[in-house]
């Protein structure tokens, strides 16, 4: 039996494989637009005919039957799904988790399990939103923030304006610009890393000691250092770690505390 944790995402399917000891093994993400991606990696993969189980988080319900219907051409019958925090085995206080994000809930269990399961802790995810998590320190998720990141920013002021163009950020700009496409990175860049710094500073208020980070996403790299935090680390894969957990331990629903 092959074993396979997937995370569906806005723009990219990304999935890891568990290796016969339990812990997560080669990844691979593919983009969501485009429809023959996931035909070619699985037979790149040689898993025609092959038996595989599937753990799959999805914040996406058009793409997830999208990609339920794959599996079942594939004739795959182990499937879990993680559709909200309501499916995650996490201690929490949220009012709705079953209208909570599963990757939320799961990026807790990823960053608790590299914790010791303790807090205090803050769990920073970027990509095409930014989430901020905050745990206590008995290890139970409080709810956290949810803000746009830098491409929802980018394309709403070029939609919601006349003449502002869409910008796509390649590297970190300077904090001003003599021009519009400057000027516009500029706000975009530096807007998420004041939102971000803001929130962990926030959101520690009322904790009884410093809380660890975790940072994940595509853009993690690019914000950590600008932002700074001591003794945070940056995690790739955090939600697929928090599959990883959730699929060895076969965890119920979590609930309120």
């Amino acid at each position: 039996m092959i074993r396979i944790v997937a995370d569906l995402g806005n723009s990219r399917l990304k999935w890891g494989l568990i290796s016969p000891d339990g812990r997560l093994g080669a990844t691979i993400a593919l983009p969501t637009d485009d429809p023959t991606a996931l035909a070619s990696a699985w037979q790149a993969q040689g898993w025609t005919g092959a038996e595989t189980s599937w753990s799959i988080a999805s914040v996406n319900p058009p793409l997830a039957d999208r990609l339920e219907s794959f599996l079942v051409d594939q004739e795959v019958k182990a499937i879990r799904w993680y559709r909200s925090a309501y499916d995650v085995g996490v201690s929490h206080d949220l009012e709705q988790p079953s209208l909570t994000g599963a990757d939320r809930a799961l990026a807790v269990v990823g960053a608790l399990g590299l914790r010791g399961g303790r807090g205090p802790g803050l769990v920073v995810s970027c990509g095409t939103a930014i989430t901020v998590e905050r745990i206590s320190s008995e290890g139970v998720w409080q709810g956290g923030a949810i803000a746009p990141g830098m491409g929802p920013m980018a394309k709403a002021l070029h939609l919601l304006t006349a003449q502002l163009p869409e910008v796509t950020l390649r590297n970190v700009p300077e904090p001003y610009g003599r021009s519009t496409v400057p000027a516009i990175e500029a706000g975009v860049f530096w807007g998420v890393v004041g939102t971000i710094r803001e929130l962990l500073i926030r959101q520690s208020i009322g904790l009884e000691v410093e809380p660890w980070l975790i940072w994940t996403g595509g853009d993690a790299a690019a914000f950590a250092p600008l932002v700074g935090w001591p003794g945070a680390s940056i995690v790739t894969h955090l939600v697929l770690e928090g599959l990883r957990i959730e699929d060895a331990r076969g965890s119920s629903p979590g609930g309120p505390n």
